[in-house]
């Protein structure tokens, strides 16, 4: 009697806390297997003892509509509701996902550039930003450009201040100079030469498009033969963007603007340029684009035999 009882303890106390009362007839110390109880349709244990309440508070349990199925069949179907009731959860997660209106235009016009379409770009571009997704300040950026290429610089301008983000604000600002510049003839380079001092003045310490911006004016200056104000720029590189791309090439074109001929020509200080910029570069491979070390080898030659 105290062993029966005590088993009936443990079998109360243990099926509070078992998620499924299969699992406590597989874990106890007891003789009967689990198939007495599932085969068992009254309930009732192998051996007809009186532990037939805990054996249908088993049954009611694993079984709550009292049909005659395995305990195993339960827990299956247990586990396919869980499932069921999963699936229409992921579907509502995929239904909130939204997609960008301006996205599929933005992408046309990239493509239409790789294949030089200027014109079918602009108005895939435009038809981007007139949709207002977040595809649509980069549209502007391209539009920018092309604009600014056609000579269009006014709707250039409309454009870059449309843009709300303060760095894409700049990049777009410098793109419209910077197409402005390669058109080439004397009235764009005046526009570009206006667009890039707005740049380093309005945004005078952008780690990247002020350098930038310092460098591409002082190219085109040397371009128009206006020396001291090319090397006015360049040195505002080297004393305040050391670890710009063009603070290296800064000093190349010191070198080109000292050995120029205008009335401050200094054959001296144009070989001091050179040799900085070779010491600078030394067991460093150049940005694309930056890479002077056969023009500057060529110069410290010949003002090294002139001197």
């Amino acid at each position: 009697m105290i062993v029966s009882a005590t088993s009936r303890i443990q079998a109360e106390t243990t099926e509070l806390f078992l998620p499924f009362p299969e699992t406590w007839n597989q874990d106890s110390g007891t003789d009967k297997k689990e198939n007495s109880v599932t085969n068992n349709s009254n309930g009732l244990s192998s051996d007809g003892s009186g532990s037939n309440t805990n054996s249908k508070a088993l049954t009611s349990v694993s079984n709550p509509n009292n049909a005659e199925s395995g305990s195993n069949v339960a827990v299956v179907e247990n586990q396919a509701s869980v499932t069921t009731k999963s699936k229409p959860a992921d579907k509502k997660k995929k239904k909130k996902e939204v997609i960008d209106p301006s996205q599929a235009s933005f992408q046309k016009g990239k493509a239409y550039l790789t294949r030089d379409q200027k014109k079918s770009a602009e108005s895939e571009f435009a038809d981007s930003y007139g949709k207002e997704g977040d595809a649509a300040k980069f549209s502007r950026v391209e539009n920018t450009n092309l604009f600014g290429l056609d000579g269009k610089d006014k709707e250039s301008s409309g454009l870059v201040e449309k843009q709300e983000d303060p760095d894409l604000k700049i990049k777009t600002q410098f793109e419209l100079a910077r197409s402005l510049d390669r058109i080439g003839n004397s009235d764009s380079e005046e526009k570009a030469y206006k667009e890039y001092l707005k740049l380093v003045t309005e945004f005078p310490k952008h780690p990247e498009l002020t350098p930038r911006s310092h460098y591409a004016m002082a190219i085109l200056l040397i371009r128009k033969k206006e020396f001291r104000s090319a090397a006015h720029q360049l040195v505002n590189i080297i004393k305040n963007f050391k670890e710009s791309s063009e603070f290296l090439p800064a000093h190349h074109y010191l070198g080109k603007v000292y050995e120029s001929s205008w009335e401050e020509r200094d054959l001296e200080r144009a070989l001091k340029y050179y040799q900085l910029y070779m010491n600078g570069v030394e067991g460093k491979n150049p940005v694309p684009g930056y890479d002077f070390r056969k023009e500057t080898r060529d110069r410290l030659r010949v003002l090294g035999s002139s001197i």
